[in-house]
């Protein structure tokens, strides 16, 4: 037993140094009296540096990040202790530890504090309990955080929400259900209910998959799970779904709750499949165009020649690899020179250079005409080039390479010409070919607006993208002259265009940068120009 005095008898303070939880013992003047070997352990600390210490000189601060309150919580505690003789449990605080190597562990606590009262009931000892709940807290903080992004990507989505108790076989569902496949809750019913619960409702040679990946997800351990089924509306129609969910495991890894939406992607769906109609066409288009096509890898590696390639160099069919030894001797080195660097910087390639026939043996001119396709960060997804033969018709190489740009970029024109500029300096993070075109061969990925655009007339860029950046609103400038390239070595000519500036906000509304959009209008100015030079005086 401990003495009077408030000092630990040795064989007292060797059992309770190995006691198998947190546990700190002060006396009622709030002086450190001893610590269990785990507690030390944990918070990193020696337990002979902070016996004798005042309970608030025991720990180190960090000054950055530690609870501003936790000192006062402590004393609220042990006062409330002192005062009613009392347990007291404080709320969960952030007090990080010190690390030998220097600076400080993040550390979330949940700490209590008993009385410890002699038979005549005067208080000998406080007994403070700490738990280290970080992992919890963690936990909470990262399923927060995961809710709030289900919650934006619902709003942005329109999808249907759920929630699912697995230890009570409980299901809950969001307010768009009704909206998105016409169920109410109540119809929707409770999962394994017969023919009410959600698996009555996905297509039957959908069901077992389904069930499947949850099963595997579950067992794994996985946080997420994703799937794509048909589910069955309302109105008898299926919907293409994806449903996507993260799960929520209790101390024994054992899946407890499981939150997710469900994404209509009927559309989607729809729109593959017209996208797949168009590929076909595409490559149709690849296989029976009168002249050579090619594409290439982000890399420039040659990945596809269609048959033209082959009937005319008599390279076997679906071979790419060895393309160079049908160039002449004395173009080949200039040629793969030129191509490195062009898929290297992503610059268009294009360049004159002869070929050999495997039919007579004779080398005749091509031109190579190869683009960069990019995906939606700006980045070049593959390369698509063509090959014109133009031995007989050098002298009107500007309209075969007029022909060749309308044919070989007819699928990377857009109706509308985009331009990502992120943050207060504008910087540039992605341009469609069109931008290229308005504002000539400048640089402008990872560039600064004013060094893209130094220009002040028409527009004077930096301004007018600073007022939409501080105010927030969008600027439009109708029918503007702008001087254009249309054509890779054609001369510059006046085109009209309506510019809009819009403010790109980020999902907690403040603005993370701005689009800017040129739509090309000339041939209805010119015609509004025509127009009014013909009608008659009033």
């Amino acid at each position: 037993m401990p003495s009077t005095d408030n000092q630990l008898s040795p064989d007292f303070a060797l059992v309770f140094r190995a006691l198998p939880g947190l546990y700190l013992l002060m006396s009622p003047e709030l002086k450190v009296l001893d610590a269990t070997r785990l507690y030390a352990d944990t918070s990193h600390f020696k337990i002979e540096e902070i016996v004798g210490k005042h309970i608030l000189d025991t720990f180190p601060e960090n000054p950055e990040k530690t609870d501003e309150h936790s000192k006062q919580n402590v004393m609220a505690s042990v006062n409330f202790v002192l005062a009613n003789k009392k347990p007291h449990m404080m709320p969960v605080v952030r007090y990080d530890v010190p690390l030998q190597e220097g600076g400080f562990e993040r550390r979330y606590w949940r700490t209590g504090h008993t009385p410890i009262l002699d038979p005549a009931g005067n208080l000998v000892y406080i007994l403070q309990e700490a738990r280290d709940v970080t992992a919890t807290v963690l936990q909470e903080q990262l399923n927060e955080q995961n809710r709030e992004r289900l919650s934006m990507l619902t709003n942005t989505l329109h999808a249907v929400t759920w929630d699912y108790d697995i230890e009570n076989n409980r299901m809950s569902w969001g307010v768009n259900l009704k909206e998105a496949f016409g169920y109410s809750p109540e119809e929707m019913g409770q999962p394994n209910t017969g023919n009410k619960g959600w698996l009555s409702r996905v297509h039957p040679d959908d069901a077992a998959a389904a069930l499947e990946s949850l099963r595997q997800a579950a067992e794994a351990g996985h946080k997420y799970w994703s799937c794509e089924y048909r589910f069955r509306k309302a109105n008898g129609t299926y919907a293409y779904v994806l449903d996507q969910g993260y799960f929520i495991y209790d101390d024994n890894k054992k899946p407890v709750r499981q939150v997710g939406a469900m994404i209509d992607l009927t559309e989607s769906k729809q729109s593959e499949e017209t996208l797949k109609e168009t590929n076909e066409r595409f490559w149709h288009l690849l296989e029976k165009q009168p002249y050579i096509s090619f594409m290439a890898d982000a890399k420039g590696r040659l990945i596809y020649f269609n048959g033209n390639w082959y009937e005319y160099t008599g390279i076997p069919k679906g071979q790419v690899d060895g393309w160079s030894n049908a160039v002449h001797p004395e173009d080949s080195a200039h040629v793969l020179t030129s191509w490195n660097e062009a898929t290297r910087f992503g610059h268009v390639f294009e360049q004159e250079y002869r070929i050999r026939s495997h039919i007579d043996g004779q080398y005749r001119w091509f031109l190579d005409r190869s683009v960069p396709m990019y995906d939606e960060q700006g980045k070049v997804k593959f390369w698509i080039g063509t090959l014109t033969d133009v031995d007989e018709l050098r002298e009107a190489i500007t309209q075969i390479q007029l022909k060749d740009q309308q044919i070989t970029n007819i699928l990377n024109l857009l109706p509308a010409h985009l331009c990502l500029l992120m943050g207060p300096d504008h910087t540039c993070r992605y341009a469609t070919h069109g931008i290229y075109q308005i504002y000539g061969n400048r640089h402008y990925l990872s560039k600064p607006a004013r060094e893209i655009w130094p220009e002040t007339e028409p527009i004077n860029y930096p301004e007018v993208l600073d007022k939409v950046y501080q105010q927030q609103e969008p600027v439009s400038y109708k029918e503007i002259k702008l001087p254009i390239t249309r054509h890779y070595g054609s001369a510059c000519e006046d085109a009209y265009f309506n510019l809009q500036f819009q403010p790109l906000l980020d999902a907690n509304l403040r603005i993370e940068g701005i689009v800017m959009s040129a739509v090309e209008v000339t041939e209805l100015v010119l015609c509004k120009q025509n127009a009014q030079k013909s009608s008659p005086p009033d």
